[in-house]
């Protein structure tokens, strides 16, 4: 079923992005994802033509969902469906996630890249990396994995590339590893910083003292920790949105299939 709306997508001429956790999976940095994320076009135009998409393959509206309208897609709001398979899958579609430009832009940045339901226009990593600085813990080893899968294939590096990998590496075990693909990197950090110091001793070789290992992961978490409360930051405002929709009825019930603009339900 989940190859048959992906065809759909494609009969709809729907404009999207596969993006979050199966996209890490394709290059290699998770090795698991249970839910479909989408990032499509917030043009209205394109959101009844993904609306007529998951209408043909039986989609039903899942939990805390406003309607799919280009307003609240332009809000950034977030949408969550139930596609009929065995078991059934989660998908989530947004139209402006946070910390990315433009779709548009997005787009032009995209790869294509073979998926277990075909070839599917997937997002780049660099724009991958920003959506996944979330609020969960779990989200910054993958981050660390899919900034060393970027210093992998761009060759040669600049110093924009290295300036945009140190911004974006989370924990040591990711500077470690990253040294090894981009040495260069030893020299990105505040020489008088722990980290600094952290990445200068272990490019000769050497085992950092304690005091600096210990001083270098205080930084990183305290840089993961102000990115986590810029995403819950973000999202409070969605949030308290979302309660008054509820209050005022307007959320989407549960369970309600999807239909075609200005058509009915079938369930």
């Amino acid at each position: 079923m989940i190859e048959s709306f992906f065809r759909s997508l494609e009969a709809e001429g729907v404009a999207y992005l596969l993006i979050s956790g199966q996209a890490a999976v394709l290059y290699g940095a998770s090795t698991f994802s249970e839910d479909i994320d989408l990032w499509i076009d917030p043009g209205p135009d394109n959101a009844d033509a993904l609306v007529r998409a998951l209408a043909a393959c039986g989609a039903r509206y899942y939990k805390l969902t406003p309607p799919l309208s280009g307003e609240f897609l332009r809000e950034g709001h977030g949408f969550h469906f139930l596609i009929p398979d065995d078991p059934e899958v989660f998908l989530d579609v947004m139209g402006c996630p946070p910390r990315v430009g433009s779709f548009a832009d997005a787009r032009r940045r995209a790869r294509t890249l073979a998926t277990p339901w075909g070839d599917l226009p997937v997002v780049g990593i660099r724009d991958l990396v920003a959506l996944k600085t979330t609020q969960r813990m779990a989200d910054y080893p993958v981050i660390d994995r899919l900034v060393l899968r970027e210093l992998e294939t761009c060759r040669p590096l600049s110093e924009d590339d290295l300036g945009w990998a140190a911004e974006h590496l989370y924990t040591q075990e990711g500077w470690d590893e990253a040294m090894t693909v981009a040495p260069d990197l030893a020299g990105r950090p505040d020489p008088d910083s722990a980290l600094g110091r952290y990445v200068r001793t272990a490019s000769s070789g050497e085992e950092a003292p304690r005091e600096v290992r210990d001083g270098a992961e205080r930084e990183l978490w305290e840089k993961m920790q102000a990115a986590r409360d810029a995403d819950r930051t973000h999202w409070k405002n969605i949030i308290d949105q979302l309660r008054e929709l509820r209050r005022q009825g307007l959320l989407v019930p549960e369970g309600t299939p999807v239909a075609p603009p200005g058509g009915r339900p079938d369930g």
